[in-house]
Parts: structure tokens; sequence; C-alpha cells
């Protein structure tokens, strides 16, 4: 887990959650902007993936090792006592959500990016077939996701970049892939113990890793007080990767700033 605080007065704090086969290196784009607005940012490397050391890369036990790691960064956003927000990337998105089904945080906003609700991209048939028994027997056995980088994002600069990123997670394991599959089917399940904040829901219209109606179709079947959904016609996967993520970012700190003013606070 990192923090970079902003240089000036905080408005807020916002905790980070990256999505699968990533590290939090790759957002220094968007950690320095939110420095730059004002706002406090923790963020840390997801067990399994970047740096985390615990277990090996591309492998998880129990999806909920995440939620417990997320828990942490939470806490800390808490120490500077100040409004928290929360924004997940992807499976960070997924991370967030079925947190939030199970422990009522006080948060100023929940931003998602893309969230991982259902997968467009899916392994080879014979290895989504075979990974139910290997869970059972070898839960630790590695397959090629088999995303391409360049159809996470249309700028050529970051696929150039993840092309030599050695961090970038390329194999994973069945347990990894049969606990993703759980927590998605999850998310709806339990969506009526989803607490009454906040939220942005943006979706790349033109995502090739997940499946952009199954965000669309969770967002809708909520009742919340502020709930704003934003499609993002031509966009890829990776929303602040894009070649429209100034606008894109824009569009998301004026909705931290609109809910920081909801409850007070001059920004």
């Amino acid at each position: 887990m990192w923090k970079w605080e902003t240089d000036g007065d905080a408005h807020g704090v916002i905790v980070m959650i990256h999505g699968e086969l990533e590290h939090h290196a790759r957002y220094g784009w968007l950690i320095e902007m939110w420095r730059s607005k004002g706002y406090h940012v923790i963020m840390g490397d997801l067990p399994g993936q970047g740096m985390a050391k615990r277990m090996e890369r591309g492998h998880i036990e129990s999806f909920n090792q995440y939620l417990a790691e997320v828990k942490r960064w939470i806490e800390a956003a808490y120490q500077f006592s100040l409004p928290v927000f929360i924004l997940g990337h992807g499976m960070g998105g997924l991370i967030a959500v079925r947190m939030l089904q199970q422990i009522k945080w006080e948060l100023a906003g929940l931003i998602l990016s893309s969230p991982t609700f259902a997968l467009k991209h899916t392994p080879s048939k014979i290895s989504h077939v075979l990974s139910s028994g290997l869970n059972k027997v070898t839960p630790e056995h590695r397959f090629t996701f088999g995303f391409p980088i360049e159809k996470a994002t249309r700028n050529l600069e970051i696929i150039e970049m993840d092309r030599e990123d050695s961090l970038y997670v390329s194999k994973v394991s069945v347990r990894w892939y049969r606990e993703l599959q759980t927590a998605m089917k999850q998310v709806s399940l339990e969506n009526k113990h989803f607490p009454d904040i906040p939220i942005l829901v943006m979706q790349a219209g033109k995502d090739l890793l997940v499946d952009p109606i199954a965000a669309k179709k969770w967002f809708l079947s909520l009742d919340l007080t502020e709930m704003h959904y934003k499609e993002w016609t031509n966009c890829y996967h990776e929303l602040f990767n894009e070649p429209e993520k100034e606008e894109i970012f824009q569009y998301t700190e004026s909705f931290t700033r609109n809910c920081l003013r909801n409850i007070g606070y001059d920004v």
C-alpha cells in the first residue's frame, strides 16, 4: 500500500483499486491528476499481482483476500479524517461492490470504471471446462488468460509500455478464475444489501474485456438517492488510459466535487 498526498489543502481521499492482470504503477498519471485537484490517493497491489509478495502472481486462494487487502487501504484513508471515495477499475470495481455488499463503509462516493461483472473475453473453452475440476485437484495450475494488451486501450504509448511490463499478468490459476466467476455471480444476487451512497458508473462502449450490458443491468437494479451512469461510446476497457482520458477525468472529478458540496464542503 502506498500513499500520495496532495501538496495543498486536501478535499478528500481517493482509494483506488486496480483491475485484473495489472498493478498500481500503471496509474501514475491518474494519481497525479487527483493530487493536482486536492485529493490524497491511497493504492496498492492486489494479492497475486504487481509487487505483492504474499501470493504467486496470477493466483489467489479466495476472493476474500482481495477484500481484506482493500479493507486495509480504506482504514488507512480514514486516518486523514477527510471524505473518502473509492475508485475501482475492472476487477477493482467488482471488489469494491462485493465489499460494500458486506461492510457498510462511510463513503462520500463510489466510482466504477468498466467494472468486471461479466466477462466478454473468456479463456479457451477447454480451459473454462477443465477449470472446475482442476480447481479441486490442482488450484494453482495456471493457464493463459489470453487477453491481448492492444484490446485494453487505443493508447499506443500505453500498449508499448505494457509489452515491456514484466509485472503484467499473462497466466492465471484455475482458483483465481473460479473465484472471479463466483464473485461476479454474487454481485447481482446480493444487490439488496448495497448501501445508499452516491455512485458513478462509467462504462467503455467498445469494451472487449467485460460485458457492458452487465454493468448497466446492475446499475439499473439499484435504488439509491444519487446515481449516475455514463457510457464513453468509442472507448476500450481502460478508460483512464484512453485518448479521451482528460475529458473522462474531468467528468469523474466533477462527480467528486458535487458529492463534497452535498455534504457541506466548499470546493
